[in-house]
């Protein structure tokens, strides 16, 4: 199986002055630019001046606000026909678009997130719409991941709190898989679930939980990168996605108001890791009270009805896809807990 990594990595303030020489560095001197919505506006300059400085041509130019499959094919076979590499500005949508498009062209991607909240921006794959339905797909893995924490720092708060949602979930997720292997004999990762594992741990065991330390926003990312590279070495979502994240998908679909992805994640994988009887139950909840998680959510909470529907689909999400959902009897329980569970009802109303 071949394994591929991302060979260029760059986690620190006003990175993204410096995206042209990283470029440069790696001899991708002609890329294609897409931006998120509404990021062009605010990073152009610094883009311009930094691509400038290193010669690097900008031969395609455009800004993303769909991520259906089918925009996706029509932008790749529009390209100019010398392209060195993709370079993909601002959130998920532009990002998995991008990591697509690489993947059909067999280009490097460059992700360069301005907020973090997912492991999307480092992983191996996208989500897209296909044919009007969200689906899961197999695209190509960063070649280079740059984020200026600079930026990072100033995005909106919810953001970092769905990556540490997205991010603590790690624990729950690899509970379900070596439950899976012990159920169904489904094969486990040692080594993903190694990296997996310690990423999670790193930020866990960080001194500060401090959304706005610089050095916190480091650990956090590259803690997010190390989940993506978990997926891209197991060949499956299984270091990173459990029962959580199906909770989650479904709560997506069931709601009359879906939330971040990572927020509910956050907020899922505190529930299940009870229903697990996980042995960092008790430190999934301090961190998320630590870091501000549970405040916020507590002023934005999800729809405790919407919650239990989504509870009662998540088996069906994925299909083949054991969890401790699997057993109708733990779907009772954790409706249950739900419905019953007084600081968990600060999360769902």
């Amino acid at each position: 199986m071949n394994i591929s990594i991302p060979t260029l990595l760059r986690i620190k303030p006003n990175a993204i002055y410096k995206l042209g020489k990283y470029l440069r560095k790696e001899s991708f001197i002609r890329v294609a630019v897409f931006y998120g919505t509404g990021l062009k506006e605010m990073l152009k300059e610094q883009i311009t001046i930094s691509f400038d400085s290193s010669e690097i041509q900008t031969v395609h130019e455009d800004t993303i606000n769909s991520n259906a499959v089918e925009d996706i094919f029509k932008t790749a076979f529009s390209l100019p026909g010398k392209v060195d590499a993709i370079v993909a500005i601002g959130g998920g949508k532009v990002i998995d678009y991008c990591k697509y498009i690489a993947f059909i062209l067999k280009l490097p991607i460059i992700s360069v997130p301005t907020s973090i909240s997912n492991d999307g921006f480092a992983s191996p794959g996208a989500s897209l719409l296909v044919n009007g339905k969200r689906k899961s797909q197999k695209a190509q893995i960063p070649y280079g991941v740059v984020i200026d924490t600079e930026i990072i720092r100033k995005s909106p708060d919810y953001y970092t709190y769905s990556g540490i949602g997205d991010l603590i979930s790690k624990y729950t997720a690899i509970f379900d898989w070596k439950l899976a292997y012990r159920a169904v004999q489904e094969p486990v990762n040692d080594f993903a679930v190694l990296i997996s594992t310690n990423a999670v741990d790193v930020m866990v065991n960080y001194k500060s939980k401090d959304i706005k330390d610089l050095s916190f926003l480091r650990h956090i990312c590259g803690c997010l990168v190390m989940s993506g590279v978990a997926m891209e070495v197991s060949g499956s979502s299984r270091p990173a996605s459990g029962s959580e994240h199906l909770i989650s998908h479904a709560y997506d679909m069931k709601a009359k108001k879906p939330s971040l992805h990572g927020l509910q994640v956050g907020v899922a994988t505190y529930a299940v890791s009870w229903l697990q009887n996980n042995p960092e139950h008790e430190t999934i909840r301090s961190v998320l009270e630590q870091t501000g998680f549970v405040d916020y959510v507590s002023k934005n909470p999800l729809d405790k009805t919407d919650f239990i529907e989504a509870v009662k689909y998540a088996p069906n999400v994925k299909e083949n896809y054991y969890t401790i959902l699997t057993d109708k009897n733990n779907l009772d329980k954790l409706i249950d807990f739900v419905n019953n569970d007084s600081y968990f009802n600060r999360l769902v109303k």
